[in-house]
């Protein structure tokens, strides 16, 4: 048997639903993200919450063991934890809108991971085509609102908000 009859194995196939399920999501988060705010910073402090994000869904179990892990060893911490929880969803049921938009982020992500994952994919290679396809879904969707607030000057009438709002 040579080297060319020896047969590779295929590589796992890319879940396009959840990819495009996720891509969408990140660019409607980024179009929301306009609106907030024309900060730069605060552009480059979601990119980077954005990187965290696509670390925690890739790796699900060691960023819980990591928190909670070593806090529950004794009854006191255990108390603590489970006052700054409830701290924490009176919070979260305060900022209702907003917990449900991290809440979908986080899905969509899970998604992608499961899917890789059942997939065949490597954690690295899940890691990095999360974290570049919500960075950009994010930057697609501030592109996108840009233009859709400040059209370029030699387009068509049909491109100006103005043509479809009549």
């Amino acid at each position: 048997m040579s080297y060319s009859d020896r047969q590779t194995p295929p590589t796992p196939r890319l879940p396009w639903n959840s990819l495009v399920l996720l891509f969408l999501t990140y660019t409607t988060f980024g179009w929301l993200l306009y609106d907030w705010t024309n900060d730069r910073a605060v552009w480059l402090a979601v990119a980077f919450g954005t990187m965290i994000l696509g670390g925690c869904v890739t790796f699900p179990s060691k960023s819980v063991g990591m928190g909670f892990g070593r806090f529950l060893k004794t009854d006191m911490r255990a108390f603590i934890l489970i006052v700054i929880a409830s701290i924490l969803s009176v919070i979260l049921l305060t900022w209702f809108k907003y917990s449900i938009d991290i809440v979908i982020l986080c899905v969509a992500g899970l998604l992608v991971s499961l899917d890789l994952k059942t997939s065949g994919w490597s954690k690295a290679f899940s890691l990095i085509l999360i974290i570049g396809w919500q960075l950009l879904g994010v930057s697609t969707g501030l592109t996108l609102h840009h233009f859709w607030s400040y059209p370029l000057p030699n387009l068509p009438a049909y491109f100006y908000s103005a043509y479809w709002l009549k």
